[in-house]
């Protein structure tokens, strides 16, 4: 089955895609500006309880997750309801092609697993937002009062 992407849709992608090409792509590490800041708000905010765990590496794989969700989400929400997880394979192929570039052609970026893991996960979880989404919507047209009361 077919269906012509909405214009929104095909603006949502065109953002979507451009931002995750262009920080990727970039040829210096994005982050490197803000380093020294955020290793010195990490410190104090350890200082005031944060976990421990909350580390550099952490707030870093977590924005790879964070930035490609809305690749999954919108890859999800343009597929079929039972194809929402091949946003997940195509998170995958396009970190793949990113961390492969990188690996390649920019040497002052470093490609890893863990990048390709994080990218991987976060276009899974914004597809499974949607199906989420999806499924509750569908559970409420068939039931728009709720279940029955049981008696």
């Amino acid at each position: 089955m077919h269906r012509r992407l909405h214009p929104a849709e095909r603006l949502a992608l065109v953002v979507i895609l451009g931002a995750i090409l262009t920080i990727t792509f970039w040829p210096t590490r994005v982050d490197a500006p803000i380093d020294a800041g955020l290793e010195s708000a990490l410190a104090g905010w350890h200082a005031r309880g944060l976990p421990g765990f909350v580390d550099y590496g952490f707030v870093q794989t977590s924005a790879n997750v964070l930035f490609f969700a809305p690749f999954g989400a919108l890859v999800a929400s343009v597929l079929l309801v039972r194809l929402w997880w091949s946003a997940g394979v195509l998170g995958l192929a396009l970190s793949l092609v990113v961390e492969g570039s990188q690996a390649l052609f920019l040497p002052d970026r470093v490609a890893s697993a863990g990048d390709l893991a994080a990218n991987t996960a976060g276009a899974l979880i914004g597809a499974a937002v949607v199906a989420l989404v999806r499924r509750v919507r569908s559970r409420r047209r068939e039931c728009p009062n709720g279940p029955p009361a049981a008696v």
